[in-house]
């Protein structure tokens, strides 16, 4: 039954494979990307650097158990998309799945408000539907991702508050630079299995997530010696705030990712822009786009 094609079957008789790519982009990196900007931006930077950091941890060992059980994905032939029907990386665990359920599942708890949980609900059941609608996972793929991704935030609830004061007592120099570097090791290693064609190892996932972690661990040093903005401000400052920084950051990554499309598509290359392009939105949505607030507000009160 877990892993049986019937409940894809059953999913894509009930809605067509274009609402199923539709619901898909709730999941999309980007959209969580832009998430965790505005509450950094506006609400509350310690939660958001927590939060990011979780996410995209998430990400990378999903990455890990992939490879490990080496389980593959349904058959192609449920895949209309022709990109998804050429993909042979592996299924098990659902990447997407497991990343809403970290994603919602920290800032449900968090929050700690019931509207939160709803929320968190409803976003995740979306993924996991729209994940086995267009052909991508079995019911047990997307099981295991909620599973995994229910472990990861139990484990950092707890494991968190324990951790942070030794990381805060290091060294500021280690501080600044441990997470990023650690990050781009995570990305060097899965470059050189991809270069060295190893069996298959889901890379583009690896470039999205410490692509991220860089790049916006960087931005955390340069905002917080150059800008150190506050998130104590009005409603309608956060609400600029927010407008301002996910129009900002969208421009960024599309003019990237046109930038970056006329350069050859060669495997390498692409998984190396790929990184890059989601370095620069982590750079940009650190640091970049809370110098524009400091700019943009003073503008605001001599006006």
């Amino acid at each position: 039954m877990f892993f049986d094609p019937a409940v894809i079957i059953f999913l894509q008789t009930i809605l067509p494979y274009l609402a199923w790519e539709l619901l898909n982009y709730l999941g999309d990196p980007i959209i969580y990307v832009m998430l965790l900007g505005v509450t950094f931006w506006c609400l509350n930077k310690r939660e958001a650097k927590i939060a990011i950091m979780l996410v995209m941890f998430s990400n990378f060992f999903n990455i890990l158990i992939k490879y490990a059980f080496g389980m593959p994905r349904p058959p192609a032939a449920l895949r209309q998309n022709p990109e998804y029907a050429a993909d042979q990386s592996y299924g098990f665990p659902s990447g997407a799945t497991q990343t809403a359920t970290t994603f919602w599942g920290w800032a449900t708890l968090r929050l700690r408000r019931w509207w939160g949980i709803i929320v968190g609900m409803f976003f995740i059941t979306i993924t996991a539907l729209a994940r086995m609608g267009l052909g991508m996972h079995y019911l047990g793929d997307v099981i295991g991702g909620i599973i995994i991704g229910v472990i990861i935030v139990t484990w950092a609830y707890f494991l968190v508050p324990y951790l942070e004061p030794y990381f805060n007592r290091m060294p500021k120099s280690l501080q600044n630079w441990l997470i990023p570097l650690t990050a781009f090791t995570f990305f060097l290693i899965n470059f050189a299995a991809y270069a060295f064609g190893l069996p298959y190892f889901p890379s583009e996932n690896i470039a999205i997530s410490m692509g991220v972690v860089v790049g916006f661990s960087m931005g955390l040093v340069l905002e917080k010696r150059y800008v150190n903005f506050q998130t104590d401000v009005s409603r309608n400052t956060r609400i600029l705030r927010a407008l301002l920084g996910v129009i900002v950051a969208f421009l960024i990554y599309f003019a990237l990712s046109a930038v970056f499309s006329l350069l050859p598509s060669v495997p390498l290359l692409s998984y190396s822009t790929r990184f890059l392009r989601y370095l620069l939105v982590g750079l940009f949505g650190a640091f970049i786009v809370p110098l524009l607030f400091t700019y943009f507000e003073k503008w605001r009160q001599l006006s």
